[in-house]
């Protein structure tokens, strides 16, 4: 018996990159149902809407992990390394 992959390899080629996703079958088939009397006009406007997906998505990962590294920092009393500043004595 041979199973099927659940998820299915696209490759999508934005103007900078290229992008790999790995899609089920109910994305596969809306993108290929948008892509199928696809001109040249609609093309372009489909890699812009999701070249800006694509890096709003790595701005929110990227907000994620400073968030977190924020928060660390706060619960931690954190020092510079080396050897503390001398108090003066009166």
């Amino acid at each position: 018996m041979h199973i099927k992959p659940r998820y299915q390899k696209i490759d999508i080629d934005l103007s900078t990159h290229g992008v790999t996703l790995y899609v089920g079958s109910k994305v596969r088939s809306a993108l290929e149902e948008l892509t199928q009397d696809m001109n040249l006009y609609h093309g372009v406007r489909l890699r812009e809407v999701m070249e800006a997906v694509y890096e709003q998505g790595l701005k929110d990962g990227r907000r994620e992990i400073i968030e977190k590294v924020e928060g660390i920092k706060i619960g931690v009393n954190y020092l510079p390394p080396g050897r503390p500043k001398r108090k003066k004595v009166r």
